[in-house]
């Protein structure tokens, strides 16, 4: 089972895209992803699809991960 939650890793990736967009703009620079919006729609939809099918075949959900209990030294 796949989970799927927004977490830190999420989080510092969404502030890193901010300001490397922020920067790219400011400097005039060509940005390093597709400057369309229908290339970022099929990124993001292509993930969206990928979610969908794993939803409907229960490999995956949303939420945090159950904590794994620590093993025991012996």
């Amino acid at each position: 089972m796949e989970y799927l939650y927004v977490g830190r890793n999420e989080l510092v990736a969404l502030v890193v895209g901010l300001v490397t967009g922020f920067l790219y703009s400011l400097l005039n620079l060509p940005i390093p992803a597709p400057n369309v919006l229908g290339g970022i729609l099929a990124i993001i939809f292509t993930f969206a699809g990928y979610v969908i099918v794993k939803l409907v075949r229960k490999q995956i959900t949303f939420g945090r991960p159950q904590a794994q209990p620590l093993p025991v030294k012996t």
